[in-house]
């Protein structure tokens, strides 16, 4: 981070909300101080003046904010600063005489002002397409923003005394495909990145000195700063450890992607719109993410006469991909899949009209996966014996095999990308150079892959952690020998029970080391639902935070954690913490469960719940009252009416159906309160109709009943001590 967080925290008051282009990206503005306030009670007088005197005379206790004291924005504190203070407090200067009304006044690259800078592409550089230029228009719109500073795009040479030049690289060198170096020499500050990497040295010069933060695909922040200085001698150089990045989410989708998608360091699939050469293009599989056998086969079964692919593939023959495999040892079905994903390549290569997808040998996969069920799978003679020493894995990786070495006549470095949800580890077939393997998943979603926490407990699913461990370094090691690669697919959220959450924040962190420093892991998906009741957001940042950078510590994670809260929250992002905490020890108490199969019930240990359920509710409702905008205080309202939606749930056998009076008439107010604020709101509590809002309220039930229905057959509805 720039600042150290406490600082921000304490001085910061959120401000100014303005437009910063046509992706109707919001700015926010935090006013880390003001000038003159140097005590921080947000007004400039007398006081103040006096503070900076005792400071400058050393007083013991005396204490001034920096930025707010510094006058001439020179990074210190000294006399000439307290004689211009004195001044502005009189009357005699104004202080916008010292003020810019800029987020940050004096910006300097080796101690050089910005306004001595020009932006430098190369020579031959071809506006449309290329990177470098996109990432100058970057640079120059946000130092624009940050320091009312617009500098000049030049092609080939500076016009002014100083520059900042883009370097566009080649991808066989030492920085692959997306690395990049900056550094400053002599004040001149050099950029060079491949592919999209100049784009990723500006995101990072960005939030590292001018203090922007893209956290968001609504809103980008600010922190105002009085001055920032890239040194003399800067020297990074950076290569991302993931071949594949991609968190899903709300907040990634158009048009917030440029403003969030590219600057967290994402590059996967799923934004054709941004398929374009200026913004690097993609990596991954281009079209479909995972099952895609049924629409290659809808493609070989479409018109051979029809006048366009599209065409063909439209009037295909439809297949249900929840109640079909096709046989993976069959030649003449290995043919009619592999042609229709030839011809679906060339629609999308070749006659797409959008020209949305790019072939980059080395980096673009089709997908070559199985539909999505896992009760199908042939069972002929042939695929048994595959099954029967490889599993059901290895009968994939057969068919997938194939397709590699046949795909490299028609497209040349193109790799074949395929999932697999079962983890067995193979004995006899081994994944071709050019596949890449998406290992979906583990058995249990509660405790961290790598801890042995699931030991011999299991889910209602039979599953849990502790093969998959074996299972996952397996890959790995066998990918590296090969020379395939390893992704993994992860589920971290709770796809059905809006309301309640999955309570497994923590895991991130714990379980992404784990994936890329003990499996050979090489690319990561995180698959968010995209309802943010709880702080699905949040962990979509996390995520992406950490697929970036899985070499940070502990404490950056929880630095970075904290920060968000605030950001997102307000100034309560301290109880938020605690009360997240609190949630993930209701979570480890449940044991194993599988997020996207288990209802609450199995999710969170209802009796920690019962036991902390006020002492819980009351971090939210502190927090609300620190916030510091209406729309934060609206986001904990809603954590407020899911936390008492558990929290009656849990506590309603003691508090409604108990012999205490005063807690019958909370449980009802408590419990009229959070129907109609999810009524009022529309909040989100089912994918499906299956289960919604009751019509009614009726006290005699608890909410998780009267909202889902029963719980499983042999499942107690109440929390056991």
């Amino acid at each position: 981070m720039k600042k150290l967080l406490s600082l921000v925290l304490l001085f910061s008051l959120l401000a100014g909300i303005c437009s910063i282009g046509t992706a109707a990206q919001n700015l926010v503005v935090d006013d880390t101080f003001t000038l003159g306030d140097v005590n921080g009670d947000r007004v400039a007088d007398p006081t103040d003046a006096l503070e900076v005197a005792r400071y400058l005379a050393d007083v013991e206790g005396a204490h001034v904010i920096r930025d707010a004291a510094d006058m001439d924005a020179d990074g210190q504190v000294s006399a000439y600063d307290a004689l211009q203070f004195k001044m502005c407090i009189a009357g005699a200067k104004n202080w916008s005489d010292y003020d810019s009304n800029y987020a940050l006044y004096a910006f300097t690259i080796g101690e050089r002002p910005i306004q001595t800078y020009c932006i430098v592409v190369p020579a031959d550089t071809n506006v449309e397409t290329s990177n470098a230029y996109y990432s100058a228009q970057e640079l120059q719109r946000y130092v624009l923003i940050a320091t009312g500073c617009e500098l000049a795009i030049c092609f080939g040479e500076k016009i002014t005394e100083n520059a900042i030049t883009f370097h566009q690289e080649d991808e066989t060198g030492e920085l692959g495909i997306e690395g990049y170096i900056y550094s400053v020499t002599d004040g001149q500050l050099d950029i060079y990145g491949t592919r999209r990497g100049n784009m990723y040295a500006v995101y990072e010069i960005l939030e590292e000195y001018l203090g922007l933060l893209f956290y968001s695909g609504e809103e980008t922040l600010i922190y105002k700063k009085r001055t920032s200085d890239i040194p003399e001698g800067t020297y990074i150089e950076r290569q991302p450890a993931l071949t594949f990045r991609m968190v899903r989410g709300g907040t990634f989708g158009i048009p917030g992607a440029l403003q969030y998608y590219f600057p967290r360091r994402n590059n996967g699939f799923q934004l054709m719109a941004y398929e374009q050469e200026k913004y690097g293009t993609l990596t991954g599989s281009h079209a479909f993410n995972a099952h895609s056998f049924h629409y290659y086969y809808q493609m070989y079964t479409g018109p051979e006469d029809a006048p366009t692919l599209l065409e063909r593939f439209e009037n295909g023959e439809r297949i249900n991909q929840l109640t079909w495999q096709p046989c993976f040892t069959d030649d003449s079905m290995y043919q009619q899949l592999f042609t229709g994903l030839v011809l679906y390549s060339d629609y999308l290569f070749k006659e797409r009209e959008k020209k949305d997808h790019i072939f980059r040998p080395g980096t673009s996969s089709v997908s070559f996966s199985m539909c999505d069920n896992t009760a199908y799978y042939c069972k002929c003679s042939n695929c048994s014996t595959i099954y029967a020493t490889d599993g059901y894995a290895g009968g994939n990786v057969y068919i997938a095999n194939r397709a590699a070495k046949d795909i490299q006549q028609y497209y040349p470095g193109m790799q074949i990308y395929f999932i697999i949800y079962d983890h067995t580890i193979p004995q006899n077939i081994y994944p071709d150079k050019n596949l890449i393997v998406m290992f979906c998943g583990t058995g249990c979603n509660n405790h961290f892959i790598g801890s042995g926490a699931c030991k011999d407990n299991t889910t209602l699913l039979g599953g849990n952690n502790t093969y998959d461990e074996k299972a996952l370094k397996a890959w790995g090691d066998i990918c590296i020998q090969t020379g395939a690669q390893l992704w993994f697919w992860y589920y971290p959220c709770n796809y059905s029970f809006w309301l309640v959450g999955c309570p497994n924040i923590v895991n991130i962190y714990e379980d992404f080391k784990f994936l890329v420093n003990e499996c050979n892991v090489t690319g990561l998906y995180f698959e968010s639902d995209e309802i943010y009741n709880n702080f699905e957001a949040l962990k979509e940042y996390l995520a992406s935070r950490m697929i970036a950078d899985p070499d940070m510590t502990e404490e950056e994670f929880y630095e970075l954690m904290k920060e968000y809260l605030y950001i997102y929250y307000g100034d309560g992002y301290g109880e938020l913490h605690d009360y997240i905490m609190m949630q993930n020890e209701a979570g480890d108490r449940a044991g194993c469960f599988i997020n996207n199969f288990d209802r609450p019930r199995q999710m969170i240990d209802y009796a920690y719940i019962d036991e902390h359920y006020e002492e819980m509710r009351a971090l939210l409702v502190t927090a609300r009252e620190k916030a510091n905008t209406d729309e934060q205080a609206k986001r904990i309202d809603t954590l407020i009416a899911c936390c008492d939606f558990l929290g009656l749930t849990c506590v309603h056998h003691r508090y409604y159906k108990g012999d205490d009076r005063t807690l019958q008439e909370l449980y009802m107010e408590r419990y009229d309160a959070m129907y109609n604020y999810i009524k009022d709101n529309n909040i989100l509590i089912f994918p499906g109709d299956q289960y919604g809002l009751p019509n009614s309220i009726d006290y005699g039930e608890d909410p998780m009943y009267q909202f889902y229905g029963e719980e499983r057959p042999g499942v107690s509805r109440y929390p056991e001590k």
